[in-house]
């Protein structure tokens, strides 16, 4: 496969363009290779010769200061306090225990030694003469108060349903089965009589004289004009239509 023949460009514009590249591109392009060597010969080598000088003189050394520091200063100090505050924590805590044994337990039972005698007497003396006063209130108020007024409500209220309740309960019962018995059954069943009656001797005959009234007059009439309209249909209308289609041949 050939690659197809491009024309060369005409002289005119040819050489502007390489003297513009000989004049503009070329010290660029050697100004790139210039630092590129620059790069790689110079800065690259002194940057390794300054940072092995900076990590050995100086990160190198700073490290071991700071171990050293670490190790032989700031350990100590924090074990040095770690232990003080142990041992003023445990210090305090036996200061509070011994005053506790020796100073609080005993004043506290000495408030408890003296306070006894005045708490017993306030109770056998107050508390419980005022209880046992509630006591007896509360027993009298049930036995003499509560307990009467019970009974009497109880009993008023087994009167009431025995001597009043119950006998209107069953005057009202007898009234309404006497009600039931003389009034509302012979009422209904004297209306079930006069229905029956009005049925049997009037609606029924009065049905059947109205349907034989009916059928020998107003349908007889119907009949009539029926058996008129289908003579009128077969003997008429009929032939005159077959003689008109027939006349008119259509």
């Amino acid at each position: 496969m050939t690659t197809p023949h491009r024309p060369d460009a005409p002289d005119w514009i040819t050489y502007p363009i390489r003297a513009i590249a000989l004049i503009v591109v070329f010290p660029f392009r050697l100004l790139w290779e210039l630092g590129v060597l620059v790069n790689r010969f110079v800065l690259v080598p002194v940057g390794r010769a300054l940072g092995w000088l900076l990590r050995t003189f100086l990160v190198v050394p700073l490290l071991w200061l700071l171990r050293q520091l670490l190790q032989w200063i700031l350990l100590p100090l924090w074990h040095a306090l770690r232990w003080a505050v142990a041992a003023l924590v445990t210090g305090v805590a036996w200061v509070l225990r011994m005053l506790l044994r020796w100073l609080l337990r005993p004043i506290a039972m000495a408030i408890v030694w003296l306070l006894t005698p005045v708490l017993r007497a306030i109770y056998n003396w107050v508390l419980a003469p005022i209880g046992h006063a509630l006591a007896w209130l509360l027993v009298a108020l049930y036995r003499w108060v509560l307990t009467p007024i019970g009974h009497a409500v109880v009993w008023a209220v087994h009167a009431s349903y025995r001597w009043i309740l119950r006998p209107i309960g069953l005057a009202i019962a007898w009234t309404v089965r006497a009600v039931y018995h003389g009034v509302l059954v012979p009422i209904g069943r004297a209306i079930a009589w006069a229905s029956l009656m009005i049925y049997r001797f009037v609606l029924r005959p009065l049905g059947i004289a109205i349907r034989f009234t009916w059928h020998y007059t107003v349908g007889a009439v119907f009949r009539g004009i029926a058996a008129a309209g289908r003579w009128l249909s077969d003997e008429v209308f009929r032939p005159v239509g077959r003689a008109i289609r027939t006349t008119f041949d259509l």
